[in-house]
């Protein structure tokens, strides 16, 4: 599967990055690209003379270990605590704060058009039902692994090591949240030399410390930085800083839907 361009309008000043008294507002770059899809359903021939064609359901139960099945918005989202529930508790809009089209990861199903996913935002860890025939699927491989007492990140395909490197993370009064999270936006800065680096991709973790910065409701991300010596250090609002080679490559490499966890 190519890679999912997705360079978006950056508005990264609702992000809690950077340290007190960082209230820029970054340059915008471009739109984003609509995703790389893949249908709900894919269909086999077998080698008879006679060819015969099984159609085979795509659920997040059928994927192989270290691949995940990602939703796309391509409307406003209704999100129900079942899908039985009449009304829903959340709406999710079509576009992220970035305005990148807004993605969730399956956790189970997709099963009589509804699917069990994980969900940006706050409370960290939400989950909920969408309608899955309402959104457009696609397959993402690999995950990131951010180690905050080793204070490194890692990013993993088919649990082969692609990349791995130091990072600052949170500081003890802002620190950076635990949990499994995954990529909601992967952005391009037009001014490589900001606070937040040439690139960054947006969490559907929060900080559970900053509830609103520069406006924004304090989203966590991963992206590079003007400050190479916070490299190593508990330095950051919450946000996971790597060196600017390495968020370029990530920028490169990692889907938005792809998993992250953080951990301690």
């Amino acid at each position: 599967m190519r890679r999912l361009a997705i360079i978006a309008a950056l508005g990264l000043a609702s992000v809690a990055c950077g340290r007190a008294g960082d209230v820029e507002q970054p340059p915008i770059a471009t739109t984003p690209s609509p995703p790389t899809t893949t249908t709900l359903a894919a269909s086999t021939t077998t080698a008879a003379a006679a060819s015969t064609t099984t159609t085979v359901e795509l659920t997040a139960e059928s994927l192989p270990e270290g691949a995940s099945l990602v939703l796309a918005a391509r409307e406003p989202v209704e999100v129900f605590t079942a899908p039985d529930d009449p009304e829903p508790f959340r709406t999710l809009e079509a576009k992220t704060i970035l305005e990148t089209t807004t993605v969730v990861t399956v956790l189970e199903g997709p099963d009589n058009g509804w699917a069990r996913v994980m969900l940006p935002g706050r409370p960290n860890g939400s989950e909920g039902w969408v309608r899955s025939d309402d959104m457009t699927a696609f397959v993402v491989e690999g995950r990131v692994v951010v180690d905050l007492s080793d204070r490194t990140l890692t990013y993993y395909v088919d649990e082969e090591e692609i990349l791995s490197t130091e990072v600052a993370i949170g500081t003890g009064r802002n620190p950076t949240p635990t949990g499994t999270f995954f990529v909601t936006d992967n952005v391009t800065l037009t001014d490589p030399n900001s606070v937040w680096g040439p690139h960054a991709l947006g969490l559907s973790a929060r900080s559970e410390t900053i509830t609103e910065y520069n406006g924004g409701d304090g989203i966590v991300g991963i992206h590079g930085t003007n400050r190479p010596a916070s490299i190593g250090e508990p330095a950051s609002l919450g946000c996971v800083r790597v060196p600017n080679d390495a968020i370029t490559r990530l920028h490169d490499l990692v889907l938005v839907g792809t998993p992250v966890e953080i951990r301690t």
